[in-house]
Formats: structure tokens, sequence, C-alpha cells
């Protein structure tokens, strides 16, 4: 639902000041601090530099905080106008001009009041207190059926709040505490509520339209430009008891052009727009934004999980989205398009708005149909028993979904509506009889609301949902963490028999020197070291365990590369972090492989977090200022539409799999090679390969071979005949090409003289490209060049290969002179990168 086109963010003299809770007015004598306008009050504090996340930690759920705006009203309000409140968190009430409008008591609640006489033409004053919800959560209430160990505050179930800011094992200390959306005014006689339902039947696109709009219009019209030809409909009116009057219809356009996620066809979109004709013969055009046309379904056969869009199944893959700004929770446009670019280009199709955090920006929803991202959306519930039997917070939960749920019909991008974040799982996990895994709240009351509001949607009711208990791997869906958090090997991610992870493979990711730079302890002259407290306090970590995540990733450092990272962590921590980041990297990149390969039970895998909270080494595959850590670039290699694959099956040796998501078929050579000590050459074989539309095609590797070798080491009648397999496939539209070290579980990372060069020229200004080449195989390339932001990195390089990156100033910062090194995990020693002139 589209509200056109008269919405106006209340401009005038916005302020803060503390106060007391339950007062009617402000405190006389209390300073006013000039805000830029409404935003929580963290983000209000942040901007003034009275408080920061670097600084002492804060409880803003102790304090009561007051907000006022000053202003006139504007030009065309009228004397009518509707005053929108679209967030307050948490406990809110509201006053203009000394008379109180309203109490809030949900921070996902939408507020429409009309003013009436309330509203003056000049010396408007708008009043909202915050109440401290300490002070709520301390009064005595029924205890919950099960505890939710990530939380301090039990009593949080009460209460329609974001978990952002009050989970202390992840999430920075900021709660949010005031005004987090938009805060408006409109005339009733322009507020036009625009109802664009998009579904695809057959092939072809229906569009039903439904707008609420003032007497005064005659005739309404809806246009959509399909492929630059326009195709309208003249809508039908009835008139309402209020004046106004309901127009609809439903638009149909024969073989339209549908929606796809961008790694199986192209995002297509249509404009539509609304014609108006007024009874004095005056004309009004309503821009009503943009739709897609598409289906999606759930695959359970066999009791697992798949999103079937257009009738294709597909390979969901992933993150779990966090919000771009911490403190306000929304961010600008372009900040959107930006990050959500990067995650499109990165092979990424799927991104999960999880139950612990916000409903998303207009804008955020708007790109990702744009860019073909889907969106599994879940509703602010997470872990909690939620008491949906209280009238009280059952009408809340009414009025949230009211709000929330048809602005979400008309994009292409939501495919699932999931009612909570692991809410069953935590009912199982923490001791709650089997008899209240599944409350009504979500599988009655909230399952009705959705599927009737969003019936071309996929309705399902928590994240962790299925097989004998929730959260069992091999049926339905799971928080998957057997690699990661468990640490379990590698093969796990196989042997789990995983069906769809909504969330998976958690590490304290490592992110580059430069952000960790920016971390300074009691001592400011010194960067923060992985033991020291503030690396911890921001290291995540389940209150309930006895260890963190950093330890996650420390286990996978000492099982793939047969280092101990206690040794390395007091002998040379700058390898600890090198290695810590490509084991990371290298798990995400060998569960993918698995779950991609040819036969696997899984139809998808999201990793847990998109990016940082803040700065440090959080669960995030992106920085908190949003820059790939090594982990993304991992990530994006085993994502592409056009993937190889290669898994070890053990006494049946190495498989490689091929990929094609695109509509269309691709022809190629595939080459194999195998090499021994990472250099000298033992085997290769090349086929001419076709790789048909959207399959997916598996062989053992000997079958291509002359021969049988022992490629997996399984049999170890001696040493291993290699330790490297080049598979790369080569067409004249695509390529793909996967570099697998044999036998990585448990082997000891041999160092060596790689022979690797490297030179560097500004290849466009500001824009300077690295070109690589190596002698022997070159594991985990990466670069030391401060200031300077690479491409890519992480990556691995075959024997005799050469690469080119390109590298940018890092963005904000004073750009610095270019000085560059370049080493593997595997080489002795950095090479240095030298500028070479033009």
């Amino acid at each position: 639902m589209v509200a056109l086109p008269a919405r106006m963010r209340l401009a005038g003299t916005w302020a803060l000041t503390p106060g007391e809770p339950g007062q009617e007015q402000p405190p006389p004598q209390s300073p006013w601090l000039p805000i830029d306008g409404p935003v929580p009050v963290a983000a209000a504090l942040a901007a003034a530099g009275r408080w920061s996340l670097d600084g002492p930690a804060r409880d803003f759920d102790a304090e009561c905080w007051w907000y006022r705006c000053c202003f006139d009203s504007p030009p065309g309000a009228g004397p009518d106008a509707i005053l929108g409140l679209d967030g307050l968190a948490t406990l809110a009430a509201v006053w203009l001009n000394g008379e109180r409008l309203l109490d809030s008591r949900s921070m996902f609640r939408r507020h429409r009041v009309p003013l009436g006489a309330r509203l003056r033409e000049q010396g408007n004053e708008l009043l909202i207190r915050f109440d401290p919800l300490n002070v709520e959560l301390a009064r005595r209430r029924p205890r919950p059926r099960w505890r939710t160990p990530m939380l301090a505050q039990q009593q949080l179930r009460w209460f329609r709040t974001t978990l952002l800011g009050r989970t202390p094992g992840w999430s920075p200390p900021a709660a949010v505490v005031g005004p987090w959306r938009d805060i408006w005014l409109a005339p009733p006689a322009e507020l036009a509520d625009i109802d664009c339902r998009p579904r695809l039947v057959g092939q072809a696109g229906e569009l039903e339209v439904r707008c609420r709009l003032p007497a005064s219009v005659d005739a309404v019209r809806v246009r959509l430009d399909h492929d630059g030809e326009p195709r309208a409909l003249d809508l039908r009116p009835v008139a309402r008891e209020d004046g106004s009057t309901e127009w609809s219809g439903t638009l149909r356009i024969e073989h339209v052009a549908p929606w796809w996620p961008a790694t199986h066809g192209t995002p297509a979109t249509h404009p539509v727009t609304l014609q108006l004709r007024h009874a004095d013969g005056s004309e009004q055009v309503l821009q009503a934004g943009r739709v897609g046309f598409r289906t999606v379904s759930i695959d359970t056969s066999r009791g697992g999980f798949g999103l079937v869009i257009n009738g294709e199944p597909v390979f969901a893959r992933g993150v779990c989205w966090v919000p771009l700004d911490t403190l306000r929770l929304h961010a600008e446009r372009e900040q959107y398009r930006e990050v959500l670019t990067r995650w499109r280009d990165a092979g990424v199709n799927l991104i999960r708005v999880g139950g612990t955090m916000a409903y998303e920006h207009e804008a955020f929803f708007e790109l990702c149909d744009e860019l073909g991202l889907m969106v599994w959306q879940e509703l602010m519930f997470a872990n909690m028993d939620h008491p949906g039997d209280d009238p009280a917070f059952a009408a809340e939960v009414d009025a949230e979904l009211a709000g929330e749920l048809p602005r979400w019909r008309r994009h292409a991008s939501v495919v699932v509506v999931c009612g909570n974040s692991e809410v069953e799982q935590q009912a199982a996990m923490w001791g709650a009889g089997r008899e209240h895994w599944q409350p009504a709240l979500f599988h009655e009351r909230i399952a009705s609301a959705v599927k009737a509001t969003l019936p071309d949607v996929a309705w399902w009711p928590s994240s962790a949902h299925g097989g004998a208990f929730p959260f069992q791997a091999d049926s339905g869906t799971t928080s998957y963490y057997g690699v990661g958090a468990y640490r379990r090997d590698l093969a796990d991610a196989r042997a789990s028999g995983l069906r769809f992870a909504t969330e998976c493979l958690a590490f304290a990711q490592v992110p580059s020197d430069q952000v960790l730079g920016r971390l300074r302890g009691l001592n400011h002259d010194l960067p923060v070291r992985s033991h020291s407290a503030l690396w911890k306090t921001r290291s995540p970590r389940d209150l309930g365990a006895g260890w963190d995540f950093d330890e996650v990733r420390d286990h996978y450092v000492r099982q793939l590369f047969g280092e101990d990272p206690e040794r390395l962590r007091q002998a040379d921590p700058a390898r600890h972090l090198v290695l810590g980041r490509a084991a990371a990297g290298e798990a995400i990149a060998s569960a993918f492989s698995q779950w991609r390969a040819a036969g696997s039970a899984c139809r998808g895998a999201l990793v847990w977090f998109a990016r940082d909270l803040w700065a440090g080494a959080g669960w995030g595959l992106l920085d908190d200022l949003g820059q790939p850590k090594a982990a993304f670039h991992a990530l994006s290699r085993v994502c592409q539409p056009l993937h190889l694959g290669i898994t070890d099956e053990g006494l049946n040796g190495l498989a490689l799999h091929a990929v094609n998501e695109h509509g269309r078929a691709f022809e190629g050579r595939l080459t194999l090679r195998l090499y021994r000590e990472g250099e000298w050459p033992v085997a290769e074989t090349t086929r001419e390969l076709e790789l048909p539309a959207r399959s997916c095609q598996g062989w053992n590797v000997c079958e291509w071979l002359d021969g049988f070798i022992d490629l997996s080491w399984a049999y170890r009648f001696g040493p291993a005949p290699a330790d490297l397999l080049l598979a790369r496939w080569e067409g004249e539209e695509a390529s793909a090409e996967r570099v697998y070290f044999i036998d990585v579980p448990g082997a000891t990372l041999r160092r060596a003289d790689l022979g690797l060069v490297a030179s560097a020229v500004e290849c466009e200004p500001g824009v300077i490209e690295v070109r690589l080449g190596t002698r022997a195989a070159a594991r985990a390339v990466h670069f030391e060049a401060e200031g300077w932001l690479p491409a890519d990195e992480y990556f691995d390089l075959a024997p005799g290969a050469e690469r080119h990156v390109r590298f940018t100033p890092w963005p904000d910062h004073p750009r610095r002179p270019w000085r560059a090194t370049v080493t593997a995990i595997n080489a002795l020693a950095a090479v240095a990168v030298p500028l070479q002139p033009d």
C-alpha cells in the first residue's frame, strides 16, 4: 500500500531533553538539545557528540526523554490534517498544543491522528515523552514457559519492541528509544491509499488496483508500462459512507515479462500510474511505484523446504540482514542501493529480515525489487514466549499487522513472510513441553492474517520449523551451526542432511587492519589485540555458553591449517588474524560447495550476519562501514549463477559439480589439472562441456582420467599423488574456475617460496590495478595496502596463473600514497607491489 502524494515530513525546530516518567510537561529548567529531526535518542546524542558507542555503556531503557517540535502548519495541510507517527519506540505519550493525542505501547504500530482545530496555522508545539522501559519490565507478570538465554530481561516478551541493543551477547548497548520512523502531516483530501496487487497467472500478469480517493474525483484510469507499451484500464467507483470513493479494477497483460531473482533471470518491474480527473475538469497523475509479476511456492516434499519461483526450483543463498545504521535503524536510499547492489553482485539472491531486528524502510523493498533480491520477511517476534492469549498484547499485534502486511503486497521481492525467529526452537531447546512448541499466536492468529492479506506470498510459521524437533537439520528449516558454533568437521555440512538454513556459519569475522586501527584500548597509542577486554566485549557470544565465537573461528584455524591459534596469538598475532580470516572464508566456501552439489538435499542457506553492528570481529561479512571482509569474498565465489564445485567423497574420490542457473545453456571447454606440491603437473584432461539451462551436473573426477588416482588420498598407500586440483570451464560468453587444495582438513600448511610477482599501474584516476602472477599455487592471496581497498582478496591462485585486482581509496578517508605488499598464507614472505610509472 502506498500513501500518495501529500505526506509531508514534519518540518520545524526539533529538540531533545531528559525528563521524569509520568510528568505531563517537560522539566521547566531542563536545557533542550537541538537535533536535526525525529531520530532515536542514541542517534541524536551521538550526532551532537554527547555519547558514543566507543564510550561507556549506557542503559537508554532506564531513562525518560522528551522530544519537542515547534512548527507552523505547512501550506496545503488544511484544517483537517492528519498527523502520522509511523514508529515510536517504545512507551510514548504525544501532545499537540497542550492536548494529549495518544499513548503508544508498541514500537511497531503506525498511528494516524485527525487533528481538526487542534492544528494552528502558526506556533504549533508537538511534544512526545518516551518513558523508561525498565520501569515496566520490573512489574510482576506471569513467568514464561521457557527462558531465552540471549536476553538478560525475560519480561521483554510483553512489549512490542526490537531486541537490538537488548541482547548483550551480540548487539551494542544502544537500545532504541525515541521516534525511529517518519512523523508527517497530510491533508485528508489528498491522502490516497493505493493498493496494487500483482499476480502471475500462467503467462499473463494481472494487476488488481484498489484506491480510496476524495469524492471530487469522477474518473480514474490505471496505466502500466510494459516494455515501453502502455496498458490502461478505467477503474470502477463505489461510494463509501465517509464521503470518499473506492475505485477498483483488474488490469490484465498477456505474455507479461515476469520478475526473477537476478541469479535466475531478469527482475522485470513495470511502472504504475493513476490518472485522475476531478469534477472541475482538472487532471492529476499519481505515481504508484513499480510492480513485478511472479509466482512463489514452497516445496515441502520429503520433509524438505525449497523456494519455487515461477515454477522453477531456486537454490536460495544469502545473508541475514541488519540495519545499516545501528542507532537510527534506517538509512538513505543511496546507502541501501550501494549495499544491496554489492550483495546482488556477490551472487546472493535472498535477504532475511529477521525477527530480532526491525521492519525495513520502503526504499529497501523497492531496491530489492529492482535488483532481483528475494526477501524472507519475518515478523518482529523472536525466541520468547510471547503472551498471545493476553487481549491487550493481541490487540497490539493486530494493529501492527494491519500497518505492515499491506505495504508488502506490491513487492515482488517479498517471497516469504515468516511468523518469528526461533520461537519454536527456543521452546523445544529450553524445556517446554511439545504442546507449547507451536503457539496459537503464530499458527492461528498471525497465520490467518498473513494468508488473507498476502495470498501470493509464501507463509512459514517460524525460522526453525519441521521435523521431530524444530531445529532438526534434515527437515524443514533450521538454524544450522554444525559447522561453526558446534565445531563439527566441514563434512557435517552435507552429512547433517541439511534442507534449508535460515541462518548458519557464524564466525567472529576478523575485519581489515583499517578497521582494527580504529579500535583503541586504554593505551590509545596501541591497536587492540584479540585477547583484550575491548575486543572481547565486541566478540559475539551466547550468554548461556562458556565460549565465544573467537574460539569457534580459532577451532577451524587449527582444523584447516594445523596451526595452534594460542601460540600464534602470542608469538605471531598478525598471522593469527590472517589465518582467522582465511579459515572462516574457507569454512563458508566448503559448506556452500557441498550444499550446491549435484544430489544435495539442501535448497538454501543464509549466513548470519550481513554486516557488523559496530567495529570489531563481529558476525558480519561486511564490517560496520559496509566494506567486505575475507569471508564476503569467499561467499561471493561460491554463490555465482555459473559455479564449479569440488567435494571430497571419501573412498569414492573427488566429485566435480557444474551449476548453471541462467535461463539458457552455455557451451565451453572444461580443463582439469592435477599438481603435486602445488606446482608440478601430475595429470591433465580437457573436454567440451555444455551446461544446460538451470541445471546441476556432477561427475566423479576419475571418470575424466585415463586411470585410477587416489585423488582424495583416502586409501593412503604412500604419499598423496596430488595436492591440488584445478577445474576451469571456459566459454565464449562465460567462464568459471575452482582451485581445490586436496585433503585440506587436518593437513599442515606448508609455506614455501611461491614465485609470487606483482606490479601496479594507475589504470584510471584514483584506481590502481595490481597485476599478479605466481609460479606455484598461492592460497588465500591477500594484500597490505594502507588506505586502499581491494576489489577481491583471500582468493587462491593456480600455478602459473595471472590475476588483476583493482584498488580504490577507502571511502571517506584521505587518499594515501601507494605502498603495498602481497602474500599468501602458504608463502614464506610478502612481496612488494611497486607502482609503475605511466
